[in-house]
């Protein structure tokens, strides 16, 4: 069994998250900062090689309303390209809340968000990916 990669998605940062090998504990991992679309396939295409990722999940923007955005379809392209760059199927998780919630994490630990304006980013991607272990859980 190997890793999941969680991605937080946007046109400029992305961020990400691993899990451990025995996909028990997800932890903040990178933001990777991209000039284009090609550049951060390049990149995730390494990180999952190098890192031995075999499963992807990523935060799908939802509305409250429930219905899509000019965002949603975005990720959507976005994730489409990817599984066939990297012959893997990317999961989706409603990622409603990871932003805010990767807000107050900061927050709670005494940060500011312009310190590190990526953190916000892995944290959400963290918190993605542990939404996603638990909906995946034999437990």
């Amino acid at each position: 069994m190997g890793r999941i990669l969680a991605i937080d998605h946007g046109l400029r940062r992305i961020g990400l998250a691993l899990s451990d090998p025995m996909r028990i504990i997800s932890s903040p991992f990178k933001t990777i900062i991209v000039e284009n679309e090609d550049d951060a396939f390049d990149q995730l295409e390494e990180i999952v090689k190098t890192k031995e990722v075999d499963s992807i999940v990523m935060g799908l923007p939802i509305r409250t309303d429930g219905k899509d955005s000019p965002q949603t379809e975005i990720v959507r392209q976005f994730r489409d390209k990817l599984q066939v760059r990297l012959n893997k199927k990317v999961h989706f998780v409603d990622e409603a809340y990871s932003s805010t919630e990767a807000h107050r994490i900061l927050k709670t630990m005494g940060k500011k968000y312009g310190d590190d304006k990526g953190a916000i980013d892995r944290i959400a991607a963290s918190i993605i990916l542990e939404q996603y272990m638990k909906e995946i859980s034999p437990y």
